[in-house]
């Protein structure tokens, strides 16, 4: 099977793109083998290397409040969190 050149474009805001540059860079990645990573797995396992999980309205307020570095609820430990979680629960009883 010879290769073939390909040429592609895509729409991408200039922050994204500085940081997926970074982030290739440190595994010694260009945007390119990153391309063509992904296009191999997908041909050899017949499907996406990734979850394709888009955020919905709440959860992504949340993410810019803890950008912004708003007060967010936090826990120490999954205990903790588990507790809050059911605290509702108990009310209930």
């Amino acid at each position: 099977m010879s290769d073939i050149k390909i040429s592609a474009s895509a729409t991408i805001d200039q922050q994204t793109w500085d940081e997926v540059k970074a982030v290739l860079k440190c595994h010694a990645f260009t945007v390119s083998d990153a391309f063509r990573l992904m296009l191999q797995h997908t041909a050899i396992n017949r499907e996406l290397p990734f979850d394709c999980i888009i955020p919905n309205a709440e959860t992504i307020a949340a993410m810019e409040a803890l950008e912004r570095g708003d007060d967010v609820i936090s826990f120490d430990n999954v205990a903790d969190l588990m507790a809050y979680l059911n605290a509702d629960d108990d009310e209930d009883d």
